[in-house]
């Protein structure tokens, strides 16, 4: 299974394939990261495989597969694209058509010949300390270079919250500044958002979860609404970093995310934030996209996890549906 569903034409996948190295970036994501589906029912994907050594390739890779699937791509037809929110679409349209599917539902659509793909490949690291800042806020991040395409977010930081009481203060002061930078206000579909939080002291209930999440609904910028989840645990080892995901993006700071108080440095702290397939041409080891398909699938299992147990210690409060998680289900 892989990280995210590619949905392309045959030709246009062809043409990838054949013509790798002048590709190479979108050639890299398919192969290493992406169940590719095609607008075939399950008969024709069983030919396809036999007659066509490049395809064949596709469907006996380890972690991948081909997928025949016909409905997909009559919701293509249709426009309908709330159901591709965290898939990958190759699409035959001129670049305004998929910047407007990018801003308006957070997918990463593109034409062979833009090269919105190659403009993401930046590395943008930063430090907060208190003599020789890189960001005196955490808006500042995100200024010169939006996170765009997104829809969703989770946040992975076993700091925050740690003192329940001093919750709203470091909402103000770091999460509302960070989530209210992110966030397109060109989405037309609702966000969502995911909070996996340390609560070993159990200081953190049910009922109160349920109360910030109703707070940080008011203070959260979306004009096309959100959707928010906490997820509590005990387990100090499950997530060796803080970080946030996005669809496409990892931000990670080593100290995490309670930076700031009262316009001031609180805890210094240093990290990144890049294109989750960054330098997927060149690596050695592992890019972001390991990581970040790493931290969700511990998020899904830590969700699945919490069902069971269920406690007024370790639970799921609120929408746990996240996008990001789609492929695991």
């Amino acid at each position: 299974m892989g990280a995210h569903k590619l949905f392309c034409t045959e030709n246009i996948l062809e043409e990838i394939l054949v013509m790798s190295e002048d590709y190479l970036t979108v050639f890299n994501i398919i192969h290493q990261f992406c169940d590719v589906v095609l607008n075939n029912d399950e008969e024709e994907i069983i030919e396809i495989i036999k007659n066509n050594p490049l395809l064949n390739s596709l469907f006996k890779r380890e972690n991948a597969g081909l997928i025949a699937d016909k409905s997909k791509y009559e919701n293509l037809a249709n426009k309908d694209f709330n159901v591709f929110l965290n898939d990958l679409l190759i699409l035959d349209l001129k670049e305004r058509e998929t910047k407007d599917i990018r801003d308006k539902y957070g997918i990463l659509a593109f034409n062979l010949k833009e090269t919105f793909i190659r403009d993401q490949n930046f590395h943008y690291g930063y430090s907060i300390d208190k003599t020789n800042n890189t960001l005196n806020c955490w808006s500042e991040l995100f200024k010169d270079k939006p996170l765009v395409p997104l829809n969703s977010a989770i946040i992975i930081d076993n700091f925050l919250w740690t003192d329940v009481q001093k919750y709203t203060e470091e909402n103000n002061d770091n999460i509302y500044p960070i989530l209210n930078s992110i966030i397109p206000q060109t989405l037309e579909v609702p966000f969502h958002l995911m909070i996996v939080v340390q609560n070993k002291a159990g200081n953190l209930t049910k009922s109160k979860a349920h109360s910030i999440i109703n707070k940080m609904k008011k203070y959260i910028k979306s004009k096309s609404g959100i959707e928010i989840s906490i997820i509590t645990q005990t387990d100090t080892k499950t997530f060796h970093e803080r970080a946030i995901l996005t669809n496409y993006h990892y931000i990670q700071s080593h100290k995490g995310f309670v930076a700031f108080a009262n316009n001031k440095v609180k805890n210094e702290t240093n990290g990144d934030r890049n294109w989750v397939f960054k330098d997927i041409d060149n690596y050695v080891g592992e890019i972001q996209k390991h990581k970040h398909i790493s931290n969700a699938f511990k998020v899904h299992s830590l969700i699945q996890k919490n069902k069971l147990i269920d406690t007024d210690v370790i639970f799921n409060e609120g929408f746990v549906d996240n996008t990001i998680l789609s492929n695991f289900s």
